[in-house]
């Protein structure tokens, strides 16, 4: 089947990272049709994007397209889907987190081909994972385009991605105290921003294709005997830093459990 036309309720940051990658990587020409809110990302788009357009009206675009984004609060998910009228030949693609494949089909129904992704901001610039649930050929040959597709089995693993999802912030936050404590030394604030910014993107890049062993074993063998690498992991792990990391996924994942 070929989704030729998509539509997006909910207009927030998430599915302007899913469009602008899906245009600007992945050559998306076909057109898009978008919620109003939110009013200004959307206005953005359209202003951006030839083959965006703008609808008021949540079932004038499910009304008009074959591949049905949903972009809207998790809270409000369900409300939203409720009252809206789905053909039984649409796809309904859901980026809302706790809010279940089982839960969506009796709001979407008589639609029954419904699945859950997890986009990330990077997916704009062509990069980063897509967990799906349930795989769907038709979902991962489109959004392929702008990330590494991962399907999953079973619901309770794409939970897991879902918490798993949380260390964005994290991360940029370690970039950022690096950075910063560069400067706090004297080091020019772009030169800084350069360094660390190159050094995380590095290191990501190595270990991208370790397999599941390789990983596990990767920060043993940079080690150096009393060298700096071995101190400053030696300080982490007496700070528990990694158990920290680990509790507080785990409080994640009952957030997001369905």
């Amino acid at each position: 089947m070929d989704m030729r036309k998509l539509g997006f309720i909910g207009t927030g940051a998430i599915t302007e990272h899913v469009i602008t990658g899906l245009i600007v990587k992945g050559g998306y020409a076909e057109e898009i049709v978008v919620s109003e809110r939110s009013r200004e990302r959307s206005r953005k788009l359209a202003e951006q994007f030839s083959n965006v357009r703008v609808e008021s009206e949540n079932q004038a675009i499910v009304k008009q397209v074959d591949m049905v984004f949903v972009g809207v609060l998790p809270q409000q998910t369900l409300e939203v889907l409720e009252s809206l009228t789905f053909r039984p030949d649409q796809v309904i693609v859901s980026m809302a987190s706790i809010v279940s494949v089982g839960q969506l089909a009796k709001v979407v129904a008589p639609a029954t081909q419904i699945h859950r992704i997890i986009p990330m901001p990077p997916n704009e610039i062509g990069v980063g994972p897509i967990p799906i649930f349930p795989s769907s050929p038709v979902v991962e040959a489109l959004l392929s385009q702008i990330g590494t597709m991962v399907p999953v089995e079973e619901e309770q693993h794409f939970s897991t991605f879902s918490a798993g999802s949380a260390v964005m912030a994290t991360f940029f936050e370690l970039v950022a105290t690096h950075a910063e404590w560069l400067q706090e030394k004297g080091v020019p604030e772009e030169a800084a921003t350069r360094y660390s910014t190159a050094v995380f993107h590095s290191l990501a890049t190595q270990i991208q294709d370790l397999d599941p062993e390789q990983l596990q074993k990767v920060s043993e063998e940079c080690l150096t005997a009393g060298g700096l690498n071995e101190q400053l992991l030696r300080e982490t792990r007496q700070a528990e830093w990694y158990e920290e990391l680990q509790v507080g996924l785990e409080q994640i994942l009952e957030r997001v459990s369905v």
